[in-house]
Order: structure tokens, then sequence, then C-alpha cells
């Protein structure tokens, strides 16, 4: 006699779905449907003056690891950066393909876990996926940091702290003929209720060569990200360090660096939420002519984002004005600033 399987679908207009499958458990599905518009005063690279595409368009699947879990995110997406030039859906799309996160978790014992596939990465504090991040565009710091690893995570977590470690492909070289190991590291502490800070770490190969996704590859990231809420109110901070040691095989002629500091609010009045990012970014001079940032070699500068949003129920729109102004001419006209205005509107379940 076949075993039956019970199915049951919970909706909330406002919250993801939850579907109750036996005796598998309790599934999660929830993602986002939107678009946005971006105007640029000063074009980089093949930016549109006024360039309208699809936002996120992304559906995730995921069940709780009780023991076993997976998480599976997949779909559409984009990823601007302020002062950098923005491309279509579809080419960003195929930087880590439509299916971006995909992984399976095993959690064998309370506060012990093991995480195998498709990665968000540990470094850094803005999301990959606009409808998850407060901005519609991320900052020139998040330009530098790594999106998605293929490999494998152990985490081990206390009310006090949690200890990731892992062995991952680093800034996604199994894209390439002769993919490469990288290490990650990270230490997160909440000392106090409602703030927390982490120490990341990812040290790729030293020969990883580089690809659609890094150019370099082989870039050694220190990273510290810090996180506090009180009320409607949270302060958020991302620092980092990044080097790209001299090697042949990486493109790297000379020895690399950059360092860069990023500063965070939101201020949460539902409906209405305002979220702001200053941030300043600097590319060491090197021999090599390598740009870390990506405002040129050499380069410095910082930039300023405010983004108001509306929510109603699933339904959101928002809009977001970005500055960017830099020690050295970044823009096609030979302009050192950039101005941006944006629009997102959409609906996230």
């Amino acid at each position: 006699m076949k075993k039956l399987v019970l199915l049951s679908l919970c909706v909330s207009i406002a919250q993801a779905l939850e579907l109750k499958v036996e005796p598998v458990g309790s599934i999660n599905v929830s993602g986002a449907l939107t678009g946005y518009s971006i105007y640029t005063n000063n074009r980089v690279g093949n930016d549109k003056k006024t360039r309208y595409d699809i936002g996120s368009a992304l559906i995730s699947i995921s069940k709780t690891a009780q023991p076993v879990g997976f998480t599976l995110i997949g779909g559409a997406y984009s990823l601007p950066v302020v002062g950098v030039g923005l491309s279509n859906t579809s080419t960003y799309t195929n930087l880590y393909s439509a299916l971006p996160i995909a992984y399976i978790e095993v959690a064998p014992v309370k506060g012990l876990s093991v995480q195998v596939g498709k990665l968000p990465t540990l470094i850094g504090y803005e999301s990959a996926f606009t409808y998850l991040n407060n901005y519609i565009q991320r900052g020139l710091i998040w330009n530098m940091q790594p999106v998605v690893h293929s490999g494998a995570r152990l985490t081990y977590s206390t009310d006090l702290f949690s200890v990731k470690l892992g062995v991952n492909d680093g800034f996604y070289t199994l894209s390439t003929t002769h993919p490469k190991p990288a290490l990650e590291a990270s230490l997160a502490l909440t000392p106090i209720k409602d703030g927390s800070v982490s120490f990341n770490i990812l040290l790729p190969d030293k020969s990883s060569r580089p690809n659609d996704t890094a150019l370099p590859a082989n870039k050694r990231e220190f990273n510290v990200v810090a996180s506090y809420t009180l009320d409607k109110l949270t302060l958020g901070a991302d620092f980092m360090y990044v080097e790209a040691p001299k090697d042949s095989t990486a493109q790297v002629p000379a020895k690399a660096k950059a360092s860069s500091g990023c500063l965070h609010f939101s201020y949460d009045l539902k409906p209405f939420k305002v979220s702001g990012r200053i941030e300043y970014v600097k590319d060491n001079s090197d021999v090599g002519g390598i740009d870390l940032v990506g405002i040129g070699d050499s380069n410095k500068g910082w930039t300023f984002t405010l983004t108001p949003a509306y929510t109603k129920g699933p339904l959101f729109i928002r809009g977001e004005l970005s500055y960017v102004s830099a020690d050295k001419p970044f823009t096609n006209n030979g302009k050192k600033n950039q101005t941006r205005l944006g629009v997102e509107v959409g609906f996230i379940f």
C-alpha cells in the first residue's frame, strides 16, 4: 500500500507561504517580483542615461535543518552598484546562473550545522539580492566583496557567539577551467541585546584565475561588520581591507591593496522606512595598475545613498538618491562625480 503524503498550504498576503508536507515537514516559500529605473547624470562604461529593468524576479524555497534542510533561490536578479556601469538583468543573472543559491544543510545536534552547495558569502553587510537589501544599489565596498561561493561550511552557534569555517572556490573560480580552493572563517559575537559584531576573512589561492565575477580573483579579504538596533533605528558598519598578491597566473603583476569603511542606518516607522549609507573607499597605487574598488586604479572617494521606502502589505515602492565623489575622474565624460536617481516598485511575499 502506498504511503499517503499530505500537503497543506497556508497563505498570508503579507507573509511567506508555508507548505506542510508530511513526512518531510514545513517548507517555506518566499520571493519577490520588482522592477526599477535609474537615471545617471555622468555615465560609466555601458551605462544608459536612464535604465529600466527587472530588479528581482526570484523565488526562495527552504526547509529548516531538523536535522536535514535545504535552501534554493532561483530566478533573475540585478546587482547595480553606485559609481559602476550598470548592466541589464540578464547579464547580472548569468554571473551566478539562474540558481545562485542552492545548498543542503545538516544539523545533527543543537548549535552545529554543515552546509554544502552554492552558499552566500560571509563577507559584508549588504545582501546580494536587491529585494532583501535596504537600497536599490549596493555600495562600492560591496563591489570588492564576493557574492556566492561553491563549497562547504561548518557552523557552531551559541547565544553569545558563532564560529563558521569553510572551504570554497573563493571568487566563484569553479566557473574557470582551473578552479582553486579558498578558506573562509567568521567569528560573530553578540555581547549585548540587539547588538552584534563579526570578524570575517576570505583567503583564496594565490594563483586563482580571474573570471567574469572578479578581476583579480585572488583577493585576500579582512572584514568587520557590526550592527545595533534600538527600537525602530538600526545602525550598521562595514570595514574591509583587501590585498591581491603578485602572481602571474592570477594576472596580478604587482601586489595591490585597497581599504574601505561604510556606515549604515535605517529608521523603520511602518509603513515608511528610510535607509542611508555613507562610505569611503581607497584603492592604493600599485605598479600593476589593478583596480580593486571599481572607480579606477589608485582612485579614492566617498559615496552617499539615501533610500526612502513605503510598504503596504506585499506591495512596496522606494526611491533612491546616490552621489559619488572621487579624487580622480572615473566617468565617460571625465568627471569626478556622479549622481543617480532611482525608483523600484514591486511586491514581496
